[in-house]
């Protein structure tokens, strides 16, 4: 019954159990290896202990769940996980319903869970309050980056395009980034749910200095599309975190100069791989990426909740 467990934020000394609870999938060594990185997390504020939910069943925890307020007004959330032998089904749902409501009440209009094909079995609380499983994401990395050395002795010839930072141009920055959205086969559903400022906060993530590596796309002085590429912290790598062309520009050849761009970019600045997702119902961009070098290393389910 729903009287004989109550639910609420993690205290501090139920940190380690709960995320035991949370891994207990995963054979000892393995989980204990999440445990440990996942309290690292929370020492170092990556992860706010007030995400980590528990359900309690007099002192003991008989369910756990971790959310996760992300820039840019949405969240990330991993399924619940029950002890056994308890009524799951009740758990998991007040659990779920908890953890969304505090996303909403710290901003989110959106959240996800990217789960991989043995964590799908998860999905049901989530289907069940709100999310739905809307597509595949492919995950794609290209480690054939020109070297700096060849990219000065061939020169940079033969480029259509000409390319402002956004720092220089952010109105028309942001208008070309909004008009990329239209008929984008690259998550539709959250199209119009956030502001122009959200969407950049959310690209910027933890960022605080202007990115130099976000660009407005021109074609004889009019602008066609934009890229944004952020450094991933403590490697020597780039994520393409969004390229897009205008509908009107599109099927000209324009988004391989563009994922050009990013590798001539790369390999001035000595980066040993880029990395991106896509959205696997995108078959021109998935055609693209493969057609530039990238090849998939990882795929996720994607189950989104909008709070609009």
């Amino acid at each position: 019954m729903a009287s004989s467990f109550t639910v609420a934020c993690a205290q501090p000394n139920e940190l380690g159990p709960a995320f035991d609870l949370i891994f207990q999938q995963f054979g000892a060594t393995e989980r204990n290896s999440r445990v440990a990185d996942a309290l690292q997390l929370v020492h170092q504020r990556e992860l706010p202990p007030e995400g980590v939910w528990v359900a309690r069943r007099g002192t003991q925890l008989v369910g756990a769940l971790v959310c996760l307020p992300l820039p840019g007004a949405s969240g990330l959330i991993w399924p619940p996980q029950v002890a056994a032998g308890t009524d799951a089904k009740e758990i998991e749902d007040q659990l779920t319903k908890n953890a969304c409501a505090w996303l909403r009440g710290r901003g989110a209009k959106l959240a996800q869970a990217l789960l991989t094909d043995e964590e799908n079995h998860l999905a049901p609380p989530l289907e069940r309050n709100g999310f739905s499983h809307i597509t595949s994401l492919s995950y794609l990395r290209c480690d054939h980056i020109p070297s700096r050395e060849s990219l000065f002795t061939r020169g940079r010839v033969g480029e259509r395009l000409t390319y402002h930072p956004w720092t220089t141009a952010r109105a028309a920055f942001q208008e070309t980034l909004l008009h990329t959205y239209e008929g984008t086969l690259d998550c539709p559903e959250v199209n119009g749910v956030r502001t122009i400022n959200e969407i950049l906060a959310g690209h910027r993530g933890q960022q605080t200095d202007d990115p130099a590596t976000w660009w407005l796309a021109c074609d004889g002085g009019r602008a066609v599309g934009v890229v944004l590429v952020a450094a991933i912290p403590e490697t020597d790598a780039w994520d393409l975190s969004y390229l897009g062309v205008i509908p009107e520009a599109r099927r000209k050849g324009l988004g391989r100069e563009l994922v050009r761009k990013v590798l001539i970019e790369a390999g001035l600045e000595c980066v040993a791989s880029v990395s991106l997702s896509v959205d696997t119902r995108n078959r021109p961009a998935w055609r693209l990426y493969q057609g530039m070098g990238f090849e998939p290393y990882d795929r996720r389910e994607v189950y989104l909740a909008v709070w609009r």
